[in-house]
This record gives C-alpha cells, sequence and structure tokens, in this order.
C-alpha cells in the first residue's frame, strides 16, 4: 500500500481519536449540548447516512493501517467491524433510527461515566496508534 495512502489512514485514525476524546469533554462538561447532539444520531436519513459515512471511512482507516499498527489482526478486525456496521445503518434506517432513540434514552442518566469511557477509549487508542 502506498505511504501516502496509509498515512491517510493514521491521520483519520488520529482525528477519530480526537473525536472521542472532544466528545468526553462536551459530554462531562456540556452535558446538554452532548444529550442534544446524542439524541440527534440516526433521526433524519442526512444524520445516517454521515454517521454511516464516518464510520465506514474510520473502519477502513483501521483496515488500511493495520499492517503499520502494533497488532494488525486487531485493527483490522476492528476495521471491518465498523465497516460492516456502517453498511447494516444504511441498508436498515429505520432499525437504527430506533436503536439510537433507545440507546440515547438508557444511557441518558449516565452520561457522565460515557464521557470518562469516550476519553479512556480516546487514550486507548492514542496509546494505540503511536
Amino acid at each position: 500500500m502506498p505511504a501516502l495512502i496509509v498515512n491517510g489512514a493514521m491521520v483519520i485514525l488520529w482525528l477519530a481519536c480526537g473525536f472521542l476524546l472532544g466528545l468526553g469533554l462536551v459530554i462531562l462538561f456540556a452535558r446538554d449540548v452532548a444529550h442534544r447532539f446524542l439524541a440527534a444520531f440516526a433521526q433524519t436519513d442526512r444524520a445516517n447516512w454521515i454517521e454511516s459515512v464516518l464510520r465506514f471511512v474510520v473502519g477502513m482507516a483501521f483496515v488500511i493501517a493495520a499492517p503499520s499498527l502494533e497488532h494488525p489482526l486487531f485493527a483490522r478486525i476492528i476495521g471491518i467491524f465498523l465497516s460492516a456496521t456502517a453498511t447494516l445503518l444504511v441498508l436498515f434506517p429505520s432499525v437504527h433510527r430506533r436503536f439510537a432513540a433507545l440507546a440515547v434514552a438508557s444511557v441518558a442518566p449516565f452520561l457522565p461515566l460515557l464521557g470518562i469511557a469516550s476519553i479512556a477509549l480516546a487514550i486507548l487508542l492514542g496509546l494505540y496508534l503511536a
């Protein structure tokens, strides 16, 4: 794989890491904003497509970067999982919409824990990529 493509995949993964960190901070320090953001997931066709495309891009970035990462099979499995679920989100938007609404309602009382988990995942991903 050309270095430019692998480097681009790594940039995408670092951006995903930054997103997770930012999401965690917003959840902890601007709970209402975070709740509105999470509640908007999959609620429109546009939101569903944006989420699906971003998930697919991050998944493919894992697959592309896998050979240059420490545990390539692990990265490849994560990438395939993210890409496959992105495809399912596109194929079954109504199911995704119902699941997202239920999931957000279920985690709403535990948003601070979700924020901490998002930050922890960002740190773990950053350590894995470094």
